[in-house]
Parts: C-alpha cells; structure tokens; sequence
C-alpha cells in the first residue's frame, strides 16, 4: 500500500511518520520551502534570525517532497505536483488551515498575518514601530505578547466585549488583561477598525477605530483566526461545508481519501486545535492499518502561558457556572445537564487533573465544593 500525504503541519507530520513506523510506503508533499516545524512556536521566535532556524527540524524524513501539490485525480488515484504526477492507493489530506484576512488590507504595505515559517520571516525583516495586533486570540495575545518583549509598543484590538472570548468569560479575562497590561501591553477591547490611513509612500500609518480616533500604527499583524483550507478537496469534487467532511473513521467522501487536522469538519466541528490534529492522524495511522476504529475527540484544551500566570481552559465556556476568585486565582466550573461541560483555570493548575478526569462526565456540584476551598 502506498499512502499520499498532502501538508506537513502537525496533522502531516505525525500521520507520515507513524505510518512510515509500520512499513508502509509514504510520500509526504509540503508546499513550504522549509522542513517541519511547530507553528505554535512562532510568536515566540519573531524578530530572531536564530530562534526562528531553531524551530526546523534538524533533518528531514526521506519520504519529505517540499514541493506544492496542485491537483488531485480521484478516478486514476493520481496527484499532481506541476506536471508530475504521483500515484496512491490511499490519500490523507491534512492541508490545515490560512489565515483570515479582511479586504480592507489584502493589499496593505505593513499588514500581515503570522501562519507559516515564510510569514515569520517577512515580519522580522519588515516590522516598524508602533504595532497593532488585530485580535485578542490566543494568537494574538501570545504573538503581542512576545513582539512587546522584543521592545516594540504593541497595542491589541479586539472587537469582542474581552480577549479570549472563545475561551474565558469576563472574569478570567479581565485577570488576564489586567497581568498582559502590567507587562507593556495596550488592550482595547469592544474596538472595531473602521479604516486605514497611509503615508505618502503608501505605508500603513494609522487605523481609524471606533468612529473617527486614529491609532498610529507601522506594522498591522491580523490575527483573526483561520479558515480550513479546502481548496485542493473542491476542486478534486470532496463533500466540502466548512471543512472537508469526514465520517467517524475520517474517511472523505471519496472511500480512498481521509482528511484530517485543521481542514477536516467531523461532525460539524472544525476545532483548528493541536489535539485534535493529533488525536485525528493516530486514529488515521491505526485506520490505515488496522483494525479500523472510530475517531473521538480528544479534551479540547488550550492554554496560555504569560510570565507568572498560567491559564488554561478547557471545553465550552458558556452559561451559568460554579466558581470562586481569589487574587489573580480564579476557577470556573461550567455544568450542563449534570455534565461537566468547560472550565478555566487560572493562576493554579492544581485541578487541571480533576478536569482531565471529569471532562464530559457526569458531576454533582458537591463534587466542586473541595475545589473552591483555596
């Protein structure tokens, strides 16, 4: 059996070698110039030459092609790289994921986004003081977080009432915000970019926000999160909705065909986290080789490290909660039908074990009561 692999993000990388593990002939394709490489690292390895060659994998796997695939054909089993074509007997597609942009500054000098090892680059060698990072994301805190410690003024626009809307209430947020801000940053939140102002070379100088206030601004970074890339799933004629579409085994809509990581929507869910790529190409891996088992979602957790302050959520955060603060200590625990549904952990991770455990379970809220003793 000879196995395609088309992207060597997490998804990729992992399914390619657990594969090549168990004998089986792979082929891995990457459209980047460069080999593997953890794409969460970035933020932390911008304006730095040798941190950022640091985050490439010292060697690559011989079955690594840095070149793009361009077209699949699904009637010969074919891929295409340019001209050349490649044939398989099973195809994975674990393209991820592109950057959201807004039109408004599609064609912008001084507005970018950070997704790839190539956008990293373009940063360090093009950043120009004062920055704004638009979104209040984990991307987007993590990446102003670490270009303020390079000595740049950074301030984050986030459109949303608080940062992390997607992961904290208004609580957690607010202990956040008030740490990031000790540390340099500017946060406005509840802000949205109405316009840009140029200077006479056509540099970006300015965002006009929240009506008619100009906020100076040299280099925009965008990080209003992704958009699974399907492209190459469409054109080949795949079961597209947001993501490409995958049964309980992550196979396509073609038989021959599996999806996984951040471009697969598995019972309508494109969660874009690093969990699920790798919970999706084990289970692809196994699929592959048998016997077959049905997929299942991992915890879906994230976490944010700022200097002094972990903070960690876990599942949905929406609706009516258990918690308790105390300082910058703060726990949420959210129940839905006698279920623990989500919760945020911060300044302590001394429960992030009883989460783990309980996750999707059922609990009693007497069971929270020792939790919400500190």
């Amino acid at each position: 059996m000879k196995v395609i692999i088309i992207g060597n993000g997490v998804a990729g990388a992992t399914v390619a070698s657990r594969l090549s593990g168990k004998g089986v002939e792979v082929q891995l394709f990457s459209e980047e110039p460069v080999g593997f490489y953890s794409r969460i690292m970035l933020p932390q390895a911008l304006c730095d030459k040798e941190a950022l060659a640091e985050l490439v994998a010292k060697s690559d796997p011989p079955y690594l092609m840095k070149r793009p695939v361009t077209r699949i054909d699904r009637a010969r089993k074919l891929v295409f790289s340019g001209s050349a074509s490649y044939p398989y007997d099973k195809l994975i597609i674990a393209t991820g994921s592109r950057s959201r942009m807004l039109d408004i500054f599609s064609v912008t000098d001084g507005a970018c986004t950070l997704r790839t090892f190539v956008d990293a680059q373009k940063i360090g060698e093009t950043i120009e003081d004062p920055v704004v990072v638009l979104g209040g994301g984990l991307l987007g805190l993590e990446t102003a977080l670490w270009v303020r410690r390079k000595g740049f003024h950074v301030t984050v626009v986030e459109v949303a009432d608080h940062i992390l809307a997607r992961q904290l209430d208004h609580e957690g947020a607010s202990i956040l915000k008030e740490h990031l801000e000790a540390q340099g940053l500017i946060i406005r939140e509840g802000v949205k970019v109405e316009a840009q102002k140029l200077d006479l070379r056509g540099h970006l100088r300015a965002l006009v926000v929240g009506g008619d206030e100009e906020l100076a601004c040299r280099t925009l970074l965008l990080s209003l999160g992704v958009l699974p890339e399907t492209s190459l799933a469409k054109a080949a004629g795949l079961a597209v909705d947001r993501g490409i579409i995958v049964d309980d085994y992550l196979v396509t809509s073609d038989p021959d065909i599996l999806a996984i990581g951040d471009c697969a929507q598995w019972h309508g869910k494109v969660p874009g986290i690093v969990p699920v790529a790798l919970s999706m190409a084990e289970c692809a891996a196994q699929n592959l080789t048998g016997p077959a088992q049905p997929y299942e979602e991992p915890v879906l957790f994230t976490r944010f490290k700022g200097d002094g302050l972990d903070v960690v959520s876990v599942g949905s955060v929406q609706g009516p909660a258990v918690y308790k603060r105390r300082g910058t200590r703060y726990e949420a625990y959210f129940i839905e039908d006698s279920i623990l549904t989500g919760a945020i952990l911060i300044g302590s991770t001394e429960h992030l074990g009883f989460v783990r455990s309980h996750y999707r379970k059922p609990i009693a809220h007497g069971d929270l009561a020792p939790l919400l003793a500190f």
